[in-house]
């Protein structure tokens, strides 16, 4: 099975890390504090991801 190009991998990366981001703020206006945490966590995982695939990382960009 082939990779996705690179420019999709970004784009995934970017929507996840916007979706877990919008939940996040979801539970810290619900008071739900433990889960806006972990979804803080995980957005952040995400921008990390596209920053690598965008170049923007001390770690050098994947191939295209």
């Amino acid at each position: 099975m082939p990779n996705k190009p690179l420019a999709d991998r970004m784009l995934d990366a970017e929507v996840r890390a916007s979706r877990w981001l919008a939940d996040a703020n979801e539970a810290r206006e619900r008071g739900v504090r433990q889960r806006a945490v972990e979804c803080d966590a995980k957005s952040q995982f995400w921008l990390d991801r596209y920053n690598l695939l965008a170049g923007r990382s001390e770690r050098p960009a994947p191939q295209k």
